[in-house]
This record gives structure tokens, sequence and C-alpha cells, in this order.
């Protein structure tokens, strides 16, 4: 059966565990609150009846350092679709549909540009997933991230274990 992604439409079963717990928590306990707030939307990768991974996408804005934009960004921050959340199920885990998740990710990103512009994609990577995003065609937000440092250190906590600010050009894809 081919794999199918459809819109969160209700609370998922528990059964989903992606050995994460922030991630299995948001999806339990918060995807749908924050859809029907329209705050974010989650959609589900359903396999065989079951639900294999989700991504949940919001709005963002990038900011971009003067070398980040070049010769033909004139704005400091550019629109971009944050790829907020994404899980696959353990029982998944290993067959390409993370791959699959982030291009389900453009694909969206790209309709959103169709209708308000959109440049990027946007993920605060753990630092033990910066590798695998770079591997799907995300580059670090130097800006973004250097004010992240910044504030950490300001407010005492390791610069280390904060999230790694990441980026994808939609335009790089459809090259």
């Amino acid at each position: 059966m081919p794999l199918r992604v459809e819109r969160l439409e209700d609370a998922v079963p528990y059964s989903f565990d992606c050995g994460r717990d922030e991630q299995n928590q948001h999806l339990h306990e918060r995807a749908f609150h924050d859809q029907e707030q329209q705050l974010s939307m989650t959609y589900l990768l359903q396999q065989d009846g079951l639900t294999a991974g989700y991504v949940t996408v919001c709005m963002d804005a990038l900011p971009l350092t003067r070398a980040e934009r070049g010769p033909e960004i004139r704005y400091q921050h550019v629109g971009a679709l944050k790829l907020a959340q994404l899980g696959i199920d353990t029982r998944y885990q290993g067959r390409g549909f993370g791959t699959t998740a982030v291009r389900t990710v453009v694909r969206l990103a790209q309709r959103v540009g169709d209708i308000a512009g959109c440049r990027y994609i946007t993920v605060d990577a753990q630092p033990d997933l910066v590798e695998w995003y770079a591997n799907q065609g995300f580059k670090r937000n130097e800006l973004r991230q250097s004010q992240r440092i910044a504030e950490a250190v300001r407010y005492g906590r390791d610069p280390s274990r904060i999230p790694v600010s990441m980026r994808f050009d939609i335009r790089d894809y459809l090259a």
C-alpha cells in the first residue's frame, strides 16, 4: 500500500512512538489543539493504516546576514515555512520516511510560495540531528544561530545544547 499524506483531523492513537519524548508529546498532546487555534498544521504519513510519521509546520520569518542574502535579496527578514516538528515511528525508521516527510514540507512551502512568497524552510535541529538535516539539503542560519548562542550565554545556558537553526532554500530543490 502506498504512503499517504493526510492533514491531522483528530487525536492520534498513543501507539505512535518515534523514540523522542518531545515529538511524541507534541503529537499526542499539542498538535491537534495548536491546529484548531491555527498556530500550526500537522500532516500524518500513513502506511498500512498506521501513522508512520508526521510533520508539523507553521510560518516563520528568517533573518539573514548581508552575506547570507547575497545581492538578489534586499530584505533582512525573508518569508519561510518552519518545519516545527518531525517524527517517524520507530517501526518505520531507516526506510526513507524522514526524507519523504521533508519532501512533503518542500511541496507545502512551494504552495505557500505561490500564494504569499516563501523562499525557505527553517528547522531548529537538535544537535544530534544536524548532520541528518544537512544531508537533506539544510544549511545553518548563521545570524539566527549567533543570536541564540548570545542569548543562551546571557541566561547561563550551555550553547552546545541549544537547537541549531537551519534553512532549506526551496529554489535549490526546484533547480
